[in-house]
């Protein structure tokens, strides 16, 4: 095994074991609703999709040939974004969800986009993607699962 894998594959053990943390920690969060899904639901969803994904990352990667070349683009595209979400975080409360959500997605969908692939038509298509699908899961967190997100700035 090459160092590159081997670094990647000790990425993703460490991102199952993440994944595991949260899972685990997600069965412990109080229901709080009487009818329908609780504020337990959407964690315990999300550490699910990450366990699933973050165990399938590290099969492929076993089994993949990288390029060594490669290397240094997925050590930089993993390091930003580590820094996006580390702002995200940061900025979530002071500045909400809708509009955190909307600058991370434009940002991150720009970050794995190659460069030759970021036409005006692309642009237009991560702009209205980061800005309609923030919206509709406020939305869907308010009126379906009658959970308020961080509203921030927008009070």
């Amino acid at each position: 095994m090459n160092s590159k894998k081997l670094a990647d594959t000790v990425i993703n053990v460490f991102l199952v074991i993440v994944g595991v943390v949260f899972f685990i920690a997600s069965q412990k969060i109080e229901v709080g609703a009487a009818m329908g899904q609780g504020g337990d639901f959407m964690p315990k969803v999300c550490s699910t999709v990450w366990l699933i994904i973050s165990t399938l990352l590290l099969v492929f990667n076993i089994k993949a040939d990288i390029p060594p070349r490669a290397e240094a683009v997925r050590i930089k595209t993993f390091l930003a974004t580590l820094g996006l979400l580390l702002v995200y975080v940061i900025a979530l409360k002071p500045i909400g969800f809708v509009i955190c959500s909307m600058v991370y997605m434009f940002l991150q969908m720009l970050l794995f986009v190659p460069e030759d692939k970021r036409t005006k038509k692309n642009l237009i298509i991560f702009a209205v993607i980061s800005v309609v699908a923030p919206i509709a899961i406020n939305a869907l967190f308010v009126h379906v699962f009658s959970l308020i997100l961080p509203a921030g700035i927008l009070k």
